[in-house]
């Protein structure tokens, strides 16, 4: 059986999709495995079930749920999608339930996760919140946290957690984890946001996994928000890996969407809305 991803939440609606999907500040991917259907993130909640609905995709057959962070835009569906599958595993890191904001200007904004733990699992939620790599089945890790290895991949300054004391101080985000999917192909990686940068996930994916070919990166990759350097540093160890397809998504930015077709021509594509990736193809 072919793996498929089918993009269920992201900012923007691929061309060719059925009319009526809307897109929304948020990322969400349905994945059909030989070991059964899951689903990595719920966008913000505003159109999962919509999209899900007009996608022919069947929530009520899911096997899991994967979280990728705690973040409102990859959470706030959750809630939705409880009350349409009802009891179900959901995997992640147990820091997903930190309270979080973001500071632009002097505006401070709440974006965590936008329920309770005890909310959830009243409507069936399982959680199996781990900081170190889980394997689920023979064709699926999530990757526990990701060592920050290099010294320029230094995250989102504009995001915050509050001390003790009320103080605020950088959000660390070592919830941030992406999946590894086995394929005949090689390892695709799909991300989240990738706040704990590309490189540090694509590093940690070959050591916890024991592979070195990655046929595709598939997600967020908070590319928008990185220096020149950073940019640089990631087209130049991506072209080296000579990834078969790479589609980004939600995070990544216009600007740096552009410098990555540039750069890898027809392996690129936007990761948008509807948009339906079979791996054997690849």
């Amino acid at each position: 059986m072919k793996i498929r991803l089918t993009i269920l939440c992201e900012n923007s609606v691929e061309r060719v999709s059925p009319a009526g999907l809307l897109g929304e500040h948020g990322f969400s991917c349905h994945l059909q495995t030989e070991q059964g259907d899951y689903l990595f993130d719920t966008g913000a909640g505003q159109t999962i079930l919509l999209n899900s609905d007009k996608l022919n995709i069947d929530l009520t057959k899911l096997q899991g749920i994967f979280l990728s962070h705690g973040h409102l835009d990859h959470t706030g569906g959750l809630r939705q999608v409880l009350e349409r599958t009802g009891p179900i595993p959901i995997f992640g890191h147990p820091d997903i339930f930190q309270i979080r904001h973001s500071r632009n200007g002097n505006q401070l904004r709440a974006i965590g996760i936008p329920w309770h733990k005890e909310q959830l699992e009243t409507l069936g939620a399982i959680f199996h919140l781990d900081r170190s790599p889980q394997q689920v089945g023979t064709q699926l890790t999530l990757s526990g946290e990701v060592p920050r290895c290099n010294e320029f991949e230094t995250g989102d300054p504009h995001l915050i957690i509050l001390d003790e004391q009320g103080k605020e101080i950088p959000d660390p985000l070592a919830d941030d984890l992406s999946l590894f999917i086995d394929s005949p192909n090689g390892l695709i990686l799909l991300l989240g946001c990738a706040h704990a940068g590309v490189l540090n996930i694509i590093e940690h994916a070959r050591k916890v996994t024991g592979q070195d070919k990655i046929c595709m990166l598939i997600g967020g990759t908070h590319l928008k928000f990185s220096n020149t350097e950073q940019l640089e540093a990631t087209l130049d160890r991506l072209e080296e890996l000579n990834i078969a397809k790479i589609g980004v998504s939600h995070c990544t930015g216009l600007r740096q969407a552009q410098q990555l077709a540039d750069r890898f021509g027809e392996r690129f594509f936007n990761a948008s809305v509807g948009q339906k990736i079979v791996v054997d193809n690849l």
